[in-house]
């Protein structure tokens, strides 16, 4: 099958590298496995003028051939762009024609951690479903809130359009790739030769809550400020609202207009990222743990751990300590 592997100013150079070196991996093996010469991946790159890209990174990267010389493709593979794609979302309009053509005639779309924002610019993914890099969630959806963004996903796939989250969710997405296109015995052969974990399907335990600080209400940054200090005390948030001069009601309504959660959601995700960073660095016990991030209970905290973050205390320790 052909392969189109884009390349774009200030894309992932791993993107580009991963992507070529993974599916030739997968013709040696397959060849090996048959005793072919024909690869099954008959892979190009191109560019949109075809002219050498800069790479993040400083990398420059010389692509085969223009877009508009590819008349046919079956995969279209797009690589990220890691931190930098909000400034460079205008250009990506280019894309746009290209990507609608040959998707209109039947090719797959396959994207990298941000190379999303490049398929939906277009408008491919409106009412598909799709997953991005978990930091640019919020921006992703607010830009784009047709598409059914799930960004606990590692992999997703809707209608052709196969999206992959962070830079290291690409080898997941290559493996589904050879998988779908191939047979799930070469995509475990290429996990196991080429030393890729296949047992991730969610970002959610690589996620860092943010705490929305930039907003105009004075007096919620105070009590903001607050919590973070006292976040492993005891907290009645009707004596917080009346500390701060509020009535709780409008307390709250204030609280969630400006940093668009509520004050007790705000308060379990201070003691959560608390409890990550504890879990990270030091060998206290969970029970420790539990109490210094301010919980009594130690299976209430493990309950909310877990539905938070989709795995266990113990395990988030084995998997980032």
């Amino acid at each position: 099958m052909k392969v189109t592997v884009l390349m774009a100013h200030l894309c992932s150079s791993t993107g580009v590298s991963s992507t070529l070196e993974g599916l030739e991996s997968a013709n040696i093996l397959h060849q090996i496995n048959t005793r072919t010469v024909e690869p099954v991946f008959e892979i190009e790159t191109a560019s949109i003028d075809g002219q050498p890209v800069q790479c993040t990174g400083g990398l420059v990267l010389s692509p085969q051939k223009r877009l508009d010389e590819t008349s046919q493709t079956d995969l279209i593979i797009v690589p990220g762009f890691l931190f930098q794609v909000l400034p460079l979302l205008p250009g990506f309009s280019a894309f746009a024609p290209w990507l609608k053509h040959h998707y209109l005639n039947d090719a797959t779309i396959a994207t990298m951690c941000t190379g999303t924002f490049i398929v939906a610019e277009a408008g491919l993914l409106n009412d598909k479903l799709a997953t991005t890099h978990w930091y640019f969630a919020n921006e992703f959806r607010n830009r784009y809130p047709k598409v059914k963004l799930s960004e606990q996903h590692i992999v997703t796939e809707d209608q052709n359009i196969i999206c992959s989250g962070g830079a290291s969710a690409g080898s997941d997405m290559l493996l589904h790739l050879i998988r779908k296109f191939i047979s799930s015995e070469l995509a475990s052969e290429c996990s196991k030769k080429l030393l890729v974990d296949t047992g991730r399907r969610d970002q959610t335990p690589y996620v860092m809550q943010s705490f929305n600080r930039n907003h105009e209400d004075k007096e919620i940054q105070k009590i903001q400020h607050w919590l973070e200090q006292h976040y492993m005390s005891p907290i009645v948030f009707d004596d917080i609202a009346t500390k701060f001069g509020f009535g709780i009601r409008n307390f709250i309504r204030r609280f969630k207009e400006a940093t668009q959660i509520t004050p007790i959601q705000y308060l379990q995700n201070l003691r959560i990222e608390k409890a990550k960073y504890l879990l990270e660095t030091t060998n206290r016990n969970v029970e420790t743990i539990t109490y210094d991030v301010g919980y009594q209970d130690i299976n209430s905290f493990r309950r909310l751990f877990k539905e938070r973050l989709h795995i266990s205390p113990s395990t988030y320790r084995k998997k980032f300590q």
